[in-house]
């Protein structure tokens, strides 16, 4: 193996890591969306039964 296709190889191994933590850091970011997204829709619905029941 030549030095440049050592690179070669270093350098797929390394973009290989760096999507996989790229696609983990967007599933966190999509279970944390969702949670916000669902404390949301908690707090208006409780908002519209307070105002309801007042």
């Amino acid at each position: 193996m030549t030095a440049l296709e050592h690179d070669i190889q270093e350098t797929r191994a390394h973009l290989g890591e760096t999507v996989d933590a790229l696609a983990a850091m967007a599933d966190a970011g999509k279970k944390r969306a969702g949670i916000v997204a669902l404390i949301g829709v908690a707090a208006v619905a409780a908002l519209v039964l307070w105002r309801r029941l007042s």
